[in-house]
């Protein structure tokens, strides 16, 4: 990683959010609070693994709370937390990882295509497992207050 100040960081990954969520046809209204949640998400996860070292924690944490954000604005927009949580994982995403596992393969380089492969998946379901934490969670609470209101 570069060693660009943080708040370049979140500048960067702001509008990379903003044009994946436009790719991918998000309402105009939700295009700023996209792009802040894939900004504290990415900049959660550089500031995480500067101090840590950690990329697999790094993403975890980030990826709840790019979860928790996504939850939060999706009560408050009114809109699907589907809307923020696509976007604002993308800048997580270990796209250069998955890069080098297919060019150590195309190389034979099994060794580092198995290793560089592993700690792709591990990331991917650190990021997965972080999402899938918080909206079981708001899920869980949001039934459990459905029902003691029926009560």
């Amino acid at each position: 990683m570069t060693d660009m100040p943080l708040y370049l960081h979140f500048i960067y990954s702001f509008i990379a959010t903003v044009g994946f969520a436009i790719f991918l046809n998000a309402p105009k209204s939700t295009l700023i609070s996209s792009g802040l949640v894939g900004g504290l998400g990415w900049s959660l996860f550089y500031y995480l693994v500067k101090l840590s070292g950690n990329d697999i924690l790094a993403n975890f944490i980030a990826a709840l709370l790019v979860s928790y954000i996504s939850e939060i604005l999706a009560r408050k927009l009114k809109q699907p937390a589907i809307i923020f949580v696509i976007p604002g994982i993308i800048p997580l995403v270990p796209g250069l990882g998955m890069y080098n596992t297919m060019l150590y393969l195309v190389q034979h380089d099994y060794n580092n295509a198995i290793a560089k492969g592993a700690d792709v998946l591990f990331v991917g379901g650190a990021i997965s497992l972080g999402i899938l934490v918080v909206t079981s969670l708001v899920k869980t609470l949001h039934m459990l207050s459905i029902k003691k209101a029926a009560k």
